[in-house]
This record gives C-alpha cells, sequence and structure tokens, in this order.
C-alpha cells in the first residue's frame, strides 16, 4: 500500500532534512492508511493496538520540497502480534531513492480487561485477500 505524507516546513530541522523522528509519523500514518483496509471503521475502544516496538534505518535525507512516497505491508502475522514493513523513498519523475526503511511490531490489545488479544480472524482474512502480506 502506498501513502505520500506531506512534508511541512516544521518537519525541517537546522540541517534543512526531515528530522528522525518525523519519520515515525510518517510510518504511522501509512500504518493507519494500512488499518483503515485491514479492520474497515474500527473501533478502537473496544480494540486496540499497542506498539511494541520500531526500527528505523536511515538511508538518504529528505528535504522540504522532495515527494516522499512510503509503500506499507504486512511482514508478518503472529498470534498476538502483527509486523509492519516500510520503505521510504524520494520520488523523482521516473527514478527514486530509498530514503528509509522500517518495521513495527503491534500487538492486539483489549482495553476493557486491559490484556493482549490473538489478532482477529477478520483482520487475517482482510490481509490475505488485499494482498497485504506482500510489498506493493
Amino acid at each position: 500500500m502506498k501513502y505520500r505524507p506531506e512534508i511541512r516546513f516544521a518537519d525541517i530541522d537546522s540541517y534543512g532534512i526531515v528530522h528522525n523522528a518525523k519519520y515515525l509519523l510518517y510510518f504511522e500514518q501509512s500504518r493507519i492508511k494500512l488499518f483503515h483496509t485491514i479492520a474497515g471503521n474500527w473501533d478502537w475502544e473496544k480494540r486496540g493496538v499497542l506498539v511494541a516496538s520500531q526500527k528505523v534505518e536511515y538511508r538518504h535525507p529528505v528535504k522540504l520540497n522532495d515527494v516522499l512516497e512510503i509503500n506499507t505491508w504486512v511482514k508478518s502475522v503472529g498470534e498476538k502480534s502483527l509486523t509492519i514493513a516500510y520503505e521510504a523513498f524520494i520520488v523523482e519523475g521516473d527514478s527514486s531513492i530509498l530514503s528509509a526503511e522500517s518495521e513495527t511490531v503491534i500487538v492486539c490489545f483489549d482495553p476493557v480487561s486491559k490484556k493482549t488479544v490473538k489478532v482477529p480472524n477478520l483482520w487475517r482474512s482482510a490481509i490475505v485477500d488485499h494482498n497485504l502480506l506482500a510489498k506493493s
């Protein structure tokens, strides 16, 4: 699944490039878009997820006027967790430059019982049905 975040002036650091922490927001937004496909109109008060870990490898800086495109997919599905993968590219016409790679492990969580729960079967089905286990 592809997502293009808006690079804002506030995202730029004193070196004139996107600050490393902003990537986490870009990846979060692309993950939310992915979850709209997986879970539809989802009630966060009944079924939630928690970020267990986030890894980012930075490859090339992004500047204010760059076009950034993030490819997002489900790398793996465990009993109670999903690993979401990302590749962020600077798009320049017909070519692109890899800017960053990332993975997020999220754990399914019941906010009422305050316990981790299994990945819902509906989510598993949607991931397969929408071919989200592969890079798009």
